[in-house]
């Protein structure tokens, strides 16, 4: 997903100017190139049609040679001619082949000459001398079969189709049965060598203008190279390196031989099994081609480094500034509001800039003055709050010296002014958080005053860590929830009265709990105590537990309790509303009660450090 402009940008750049290019350099090559092998192919075709009528033209007339040669007057009588002695014999055979010798070689290109008469004898004659294929090997061969199936007419064998028919692999070798013309019955088997020199000079004086990288090829139906103008790959089968479709009576494709990139054009020769091919490197016939795409890509590299610059030098500017003023943005969202653009320059990029320090100057100038009025209601709210616990702990303590004092207890109201004393020294100080041990302090001596007061009622134990006395707490928390249970919680009841103070650590918290085996809460009361700006909150199913995080949601003399009610809650309501003004809603009371069971009150507060407390009022204050 594009998360910014840039990403747009370079998107964009690459998908409407790079890949266009490109595709154009590609479109343009891959076509000039099909368009010269097109145009080479159909060049190549008409050439190896004329080359293919040439050819024809060339065997015709060796075909001639053999045709008059078979019928002429000098050879007819040795096709039925039988000596009675060996001397005879010889005569006879010197006297035939010198009549072969005669009849054939009258062509150049005729070099080996062989008569083999069904009766068993033999005739030849050679230029230059050479191998002869004994008798027996030659009129068991299959191609004799095939040349009696054709019934006089000539059956041509390639250099290299059937070795062990010819000594020399350079030569076209022609098979055809010989008939009597007397009465035309089946008298021999004619061989015939011929060495076409003919090709040479034909495929040499092509006007294709290719033809001194390339070669001209005849192949049959196989593959197997007959004939290669270069006198390099005859024998070999061309199949294995540039397949053809013999079917086809012309086609024209790209291939490789010898490790080289080749345009192959192949010519069935009419009325035969053989193929006339054309190759031409690829390289020489692309060469006008390739020295096109050459100019093409060196324009299109012009164009794109054009283009980069462009997009480096003017594209690239816009978007740094834009991207620059947009994370200033951000960080101005998160609430860094000295954040300022460095402008640059005199255009509207500059003016934006400007803008934007403007705007963010204007929004730090407005959000320090709010959080200045913030402050300041804050301190108004903690001020009343607090004015509404000191009347109500005074009241229960003074009220309990004034009993002690009718019973003419001093020692005791010694105690009790002495207790007083210190809690008095703790409420009246200026600091809103002090110390958890100072904390305890002030708890230990209400408890105490509370005990004089109310004998064997309750007893209590304060269990928590040394290592957490160090840690800040709001002034007045823990006695507010004791007080709750020893005048609500522990009224009316049967047993001794037992109240427990512990506290645990946790990650970034200090979870202090005050819990009480008191006569507890109905689910009624929860309610009654939720109205007045508390929230409830169901804990286990078995038990029917209301747990609730303890808030006030509007000012505690706005909460108007029916009878003893508005008492019972008032101090919990107070301090749960301290807390969630000094900390935050993340953190304040949570209430579990059930009736015949006693309360449980857990108050969660962050854990600071009194130097960290300190220093955060220090950046507060500034």
């Amino acid at each position: 997903m594009l998360r910014n402009l840039r990403h747009k940008l370079i998107v964009a750049f690459i998908g409407f100017i790079i890949i266009p290019l490109c595709l154009l350099g590609a479109v343009t090559y891959v076509l000039s190139q099909n368009a010269i092998q097109q145009r080479y192919g159909e060049h190549t075709e008409e050439t190896l049609k004329a080359l293919g009528r040439n050819l024809q033209y060339v065997l015709s007339e060796i075909g001639n040679v053999s045709d008059a040669g078979i019928t002429s007057p000098a050879l007819q009588p040795f096709l039925t001619a039988n000596s009675t002695s060996q001397a005879n014999e010889l005569l006879e055979t010197n006297e035939a082949e010198m009549a072969l010798r005669r009849v054939f070689f009258i062509h150049p290109a005729v070099q080996y000459v062989a008569l083999y008469r069904l009766d068993g004898r033999m005739f030849k004659t050679f230029r230059p001398q050479g191998q002869t294929i004994p008798y027996e090997t030659f009129i068991h061969h299959p191609i004799v079969g095939q040349a009696i199936e054709k019934n006089g007419h000539p059956v041509w064998i390639g250099p290299y189709e059937q070795p062990d028919l010819s000594a020399n692999d350079k030569v076209f070798t022609q098979v055809r049965l010989v008939k009597d013309m007397n009465n035309f019955d089946d008298r021999a088997i004619l061989l015939m060598e011929v060495k076409i020199n003919e090709l040479h000079r034909m495929f040499s004086q092509t006007p294709l203008s290719y033809r001194q990288n390339g070669r001209y090829l005849i192949a049959n139906k196989q593959g197997a190279v007959l004939y290669d103008s270069r006198t390099e790959l005859g024998g070999t089968n061309l199949l294995r390196s540039a397949p053809f479709q013999p079917d086809l009576e012309y086609q024209s494709y790209r291939g490789m031989l010898q490790d080289e990139d080749s345009l192959f054009s192949v010519y069935k020769l009419p009325a035969s099994e053989w193929y006339l091919v054309s190759v031409a490197s690829w390289a020489t016939v692309s060469h006008d081609s390739t020295t096109i795409a050459r100019w093409v890509g060196g324009v299109l590299l012009l164009s794109l480094i054009a283009a980069l610059l462009f997009n480096m030098l003017f594209v690239n500017r816009i978007t740094q500034t834009i991207i620059q003023i947009v994370r200033l943005m951000k960080r101005a969202e998160r609430g860094d509001l000295t954040v300022r653009a460095k402008p640059s320059g005199d255009d509207e990029l500059t003016r934006l800039a400007g803008g934007f320090n403007s705007m963010v100057g204007t929004i730090q100038h407005l959000l320090e003055e709010v959080k200045r009025e913030q402050e300041r209601k804050k301190r108004a709210e903690l001020a009343l709050l607090q004015a509404q616990i000191h009347p109500h702990f005074l009241f229960n303590t003074l009220e309990s010296i004034n009993v002690l004092a009718i019973q003419n207890e001093g020692h005791r109201v010694s105690q009790m002014i002495y207790r007083l004393g210190n809690i008095l020294r703790i409420s009246i100080s200026d600091r809103e958080h002090i110390p958890i041990r100072r904390e305890l302090e002030h708890l230990r001596s209400y408890l105490e005053i509370q005990s004089f007061r109310f004998e064997n009622l309750f007893s209590y134990e304060i269990q928590i860590p040394v290592h957490l006395y160090e840690y800040s707490i709001l002034k007045l928390t823990l006695q507010p929830l004791v007080e709750n249970s020893i005048q609500h919680g522990f009224e009316g009841i049967s047993r001794p009265g037992f109240i427990s103070i512990t506290a645990e650590e946790r990650q970034d918290s200090i979870v202090l709990t005050v819990r009480d085996n008191g006569k507890g809460m109905t689910a009624d009361q929860l309610a009654l105590l939720a109205e007045s700006g508390m929230r409830k909150q169901a804990e286990g199913q078995a038990k029917g537990a209301t747990d609730g995080r303890l808030a006030r949601d509007r000012n505690a003399e706005n909460v108007s309790l029916q009878g003893r009610s508005d008492r019972r809650g008032l101090g919990v309501a107070n301090v749960a509303d301290r807390i969630r003004i000094s900390y935050g809603r993340a953190y304040g009371l949570f209430l579990c009660s059930m009736p015949g069971e006693g309360t449980t009150v857990r108050c969660v507060i962050p854990k600071y450090s009194q130097e960290e407390l300190h220093e955060a009022e220090r950046h507060a204050g500034g």
